[in-house]
């Protein structure tokens, strides 16, 4: 009886040891990550809302193909209540608004038809500068709408949009360039090379990843993303591995080049540019940078300014200050539409008020007014989502420990509420094994010149020529 009631003692004794040794490796391998906030130069101005600058970079006017001269359109960015404006003509350097820009040969068709090109005077000009210009204005907000000069949109004459916007040149190498088919190298290289930064438009239009066809199996059931939604061949397109590669090589090549648009105005032939953002992010990061989400009104028309603009955080408005915080990451990317669908319906839109980092506990803590929910992104996938807003206001907190099966190098936010949608700029999310992820690749997948749609593009410009509307816009 003794010598069963010992070997009963110890076998419990053995389990014990042996499940103690079982979690000694679950302990030693606590994941410590190193967490790079890109707002940390700007924590501290987040909440005062005198720093936040509602701004757009990448609009256009009747000196390339807009239907609205560019005092139509300032006029219009300023009732909106814009603090930034830049004007991006295709193939033209924007200049201060009381100054002509280089009339282009190309563009002189919209006089022709009827659609004016002209500028302010001096005087008209300041005023907007200094938010006391009033004819026929309804700006709520008293500070001016500042003119960032210098921005163009690159590649002027290519039927398959693979445009690059271009900012802060020192030259003027960049006006008036027709640009090839399919080439993003040459002009983002020209822009470099002008001492300029710039960033990638509308990618999903080049790839026509809007293409909402459902994909089956070969049994012929339906398949899902990892988010659960119904797979489309727009979603395939953006996660191709060779369409994500091919546009990582223009980031790795050119520092300059800062990122992508992730918003372009209703957001229809775009509405995948989120999808290849997360793609690029997984690639590019732990090659050692970021990859910036830009969003833009792509303004042809009134009726597109208020569709999407980012939120820029400053010191204080000046070119130089708009610089840095491009270079640095330091805005945030707002729609008020997603997949051409109104989600913001109301005039104040989300708006990150704080931000905290704690990299003892590996937590990141965002604050954000005008907002219902935040949800949190990693490798395209939404894995937290917070819903409890008081008075607007929400605030959640992700600690990466609870999601380490789930984050492979970085997280990103979004914020949502009546005014639409807020994206924060990726936080870099090291665990120590970078190097791992690294996967580089030659193999480019390069969409096919669409002969079909281009001559569908031309005949439709040739149709707005004769009736004076341009509808559809001939690019965005």
């Amino acid at each position: 009886m003794k010598r069963n009631i010992f070997k009963v003692i110890s076998l419990v004794i053995a389990l014990s040891m042996v499940f103690g040794l079982m979690q000694l490796p679950a302990s030693a391998a606590t994941i410590d990550y190193k967490i790079t906030n890109p707002y940390e130069s700007v924590n501290h101005l987040l909440g005062n809302d005198d720093n936040h600058y509602k701004t757009n970079l990448h609009t256009h006017s009747t000196y390339s193909d807009a239907t609205i001269p560019l005092t139509e359109m300032v006029k219009e960015h300023y009732n909106q209540d814009f603090d930034v404006l830049g004007i991006a003509d295709h193939g033209v350097i924007g200049k201060e608004w009381d100054e002509q820009p280089t009339l282009i040969p190309l563009y002189q068709y919209n006089p022709l038809i009827g659609n004016k090109q002209g500028h302010f005077t001096t005087e008209e000009y300041e005023a907007i500068l200094a938010g006391t210009y009033s004819d026929g204005t309804t700006r709520t907000t008293q500070r001016g709408l500042q003119c960032l000069t210098g921005a163009i949109e690159g590649n002027m004459l290519v039927l398959q949009k693979n445009h690059v916007n271009g900012y802060f040149m020192n030259d003027d190498r960049t006006e008036g360039f027709l640009g090839n088919e399919g080439d993003f190298d040459t002009i983002i290289r020209m822009i470099e090379e002008a001492g300029g930064v710039s960033h990638i438009n509308h990618p999903g239009d080049w790839l026509s990843s809007a293409n909402g066809e459902l994909v089956y199996d070969e049994n012929g059931d339906l398949l899902y993303t990892p988010n659960g939604e119904e797979m489309t061949v727009g979603y395939q397109i953006a996660t191709d591995p060779g369409n994500v590669q091919f546009f990582a090589s223009f980031l790795r090549q050119y520092d300059s080049c800062l990122g992508i648009e992730v918003y372009n105005a209703f957001d229809r032939p775009t509405r995948s540019d989120r999808i290849l953002w997360d793609e690029l992010l997984k690639v590019i990061i732990p090659e050692g940078r970021n990859v910036w989400g830009f969003a833009n009104n792509d303004a042809h028309t009134n009726e597109d300014v208020d569709t999407c603009f980012m939120d820029f955080i400053l010191p204080e408005y000046s070119e130089a200050n708009m610089r840095t915080a491009m270079e640095n990451g330091t805005f945030f990317a707002v729609s008020r539409y997603e997949w051409g669908d109104r989600i913001g319906t109301t005039k104040e839109y989300p708006t990150v008020t704080s931000i905290k980092v704690d990299d003892v506990n590996d937590t990141i803590t965002i604050t954000g007014k005008n907002t219902d929910s935040i949800k949190w992104v990693a490798d395209g996938v939404y894995i937290q989502e917070d819903t409890i807003s008081v008075n607007g206001v929400c605030t959640s907190t992700i600690k990466l420990q609870n999601y380490t099966g789930d984050i492979s190098c970085y997280v990103r936010a979004e914020l949502n509420g009546a005014g639409g949608r807020t994206l924060t700029q990726a936080f870099v999310c090291d665990d120590g094994n970078m190097d791992e992820l690294v996967n580089r690749t030659d193999k480019l997948n390069l969409p096919a010149l669409d002969f079909v749609g281009a001559f569908r593009k031309i005949l439709k410009t040739i149709l707005s020529l004769f009736t004076g509307v341009i509808a559809p816009k001939i690019s965005q």
